[in-house]
């Protein structure tokens, strides 16, 4: 299943504490009197920002990589409806841009935001331009530039996230107070419900909380950078894919 994606060993390490905190506080009768709701303003601020925060991530994400195919396509046609260049020529076209489009979908996957990379394979389009000028018309060497700008413009932004994710500190904060939470929980709640359920009871409610809370970590963090392929919600890089 899809979601099994959201459990990793964060996750476990969670329960296991959740659970040695439950068989501690009832071992040795620990009882905290804590008002849990500022647990949860310490805990959800910070992570419902980074979830925020990641979320529009991936929106412009979606939108960058729209304007590069759109960009890129507009590019292909603009070449191929030349009535002077070759077929040769419009082949060797096509067949830059598939490299430059292949070239920044594999750098999204690998996590690799150098911009050399794909920069190399950019500039054989305006090589090619400058070696087929009397072949290109005024008119379609403009609309050329134009759109090979909205397409750069795309591909600095979506590698610029491979290095630039959701601010640290937050996630940080959220890590931090999730883990305090998990260990405090169980004190917490024997003191809000002693003598009102079994102490086993204890067991799954303080597991339930800490599970929901770290895997809404898990979620921020996959989300974040959702070019790798690896969590449910990535975006299918090979739908980007121009295929000329």
């Amino acid at each position: 299943m899809i979601y099994l994606s959201y459990i990793n060993i964060r996750t476990f390490i969670v329960l296991i504490l959740s659970m040695l905190s439950c068989f501690l506080t009832i071992q040795y009768h620990l009882k905290i009197h804590f008002n849990i709701v500022l647990f949860g303003l310490a805990i959800a601020f910070p992570l419902a920002t980074a979830i925020q925060t990641a979320f529009k991530r991936r929106e412009k994400a979606l939108e960058y990589l729209s304007l590069f195919k759109s960009g890129m396509l507009v590019i292909h046609y603009s070449f191929q409806s030349s009535k002077k260049l070759e077929a040769e020529k419009k082949l060797e076209i096509a067949k830059v841009l598939n490299n430059a489009a292949d070239k920044l979908l594999n750098q999204l996957r690998i996590s690799n935001g150098d911009m050399v990379h794909f920069q190399e394979e950019a500039d054989k389009i305006m090589i090619f331009m400058q070696q087929n000028r009397e072949a290109i018309s005024a008119r379609i060497l403009t609309r050329v530039i134009r759109y090979l700008k909205d397409a750069l413009d795309g591909a600095a932004y979506l590698l610029s996230l491979t290095r630039h994710r959701t601010m640290k500190g937050l996630r940080f904060y959220s890590i931090f107070f999730i883990g305090l939470f998990t260990i405090l929980h169980a004190p917490i709640l024997v003191d809000q419900i002693d003598q009102q359920l079994p102490e086993w009871a204890i067991y799954p409610l303080s597991a339930f909380s800490s599970l929901i809370l770290v895997t809404l970590y898990n979620f921020q963090e996959q989300i974040e950078y959702p070019f790798d392929q690896k969590g449910a919600d990535d975006i299918k890089l090979d739908d980007f894919k121009l295929n000329i």
